[in-house]
């Protein structure tokens, strides 16, 4: 049988090797700390809302942390204390805190920061505007009185960086009894 340890850093370590793939001008991902790595920095360079005003702001800074019990349990990006305030959105919680709203264990981390990058660009089909869900009340009626004006939303059309999704990366891992 295999240890569940060693899956969860085969998995980190393929996870790491997905971001360093999708790392570049757009989202720039920089690994905290040591191998397997549990904590990232990540750059959006993408517009986003930071007030209903609006004000804008082009770079938001965040920490993407990995819990022990990753995959089992979800990953969480936070704005860096650098980058407040957070993205003024249905999807961030005030205190800055991204509201991922559903966690599938499978779900690559490529895939999780990219659903986080849509909603700081105030991307329509990644934004949960039912106020009785939203991590922010209060930007609900930003986005509703704001939704089909083109100068707001979404605050940035670049297109962002993604693996390609056909190509297996989760590996294998093979015992020392294993026959084969």
């Amino acid at each position: 049988m295999v240890d569940p340890r060693a899956l969860r850093q085969r998995r980190l370590t393929n996870e790491y090797n997905e971001l360093m793939c999708m790392n570049g001008d757009i989202i720039h991902i920089e690994p905290l700390g040591e191998s397997p790595y549990e904590k990232y920095r990540i750059t959006f360079n993408v517009r986003t809302v930071i007030s209903d005003k609006p004000e804008f702001r082009d770079k938001t800074i965040c920490i993407l942390t990995i819990p022990p019990e990753y995959p089992k349990v979800r990953p969480k990006i936070a704005v860096d204390g650098s980058s407040d305030p957070p993205p003024w959105h249905p999807n961030w919680w005030t205190g800055g805190t991204w509201c991922n709203g559903y966690w599938d264990q499978e779900e690559s981390l490529v895939s999780f920061i990219f659903r986080c990058a849509k909603t700081i660009q105030f991307n329509h089909e990644y934004t949960d505007s039912n106020i009785d869900s939203a991590a922010n009340k209060s930007a609900v009626l930003f986005w509703n009185a704001n939704k089909d004006n083109k100068d707001i939303i979404p605050t940035d059309s670049k297109v962002l960086p993604m693996v390609d999704m056909q190509t297996p990366t989760i590996s294998i891992i093979r015992t020392n009894n294993t026959q084969g």
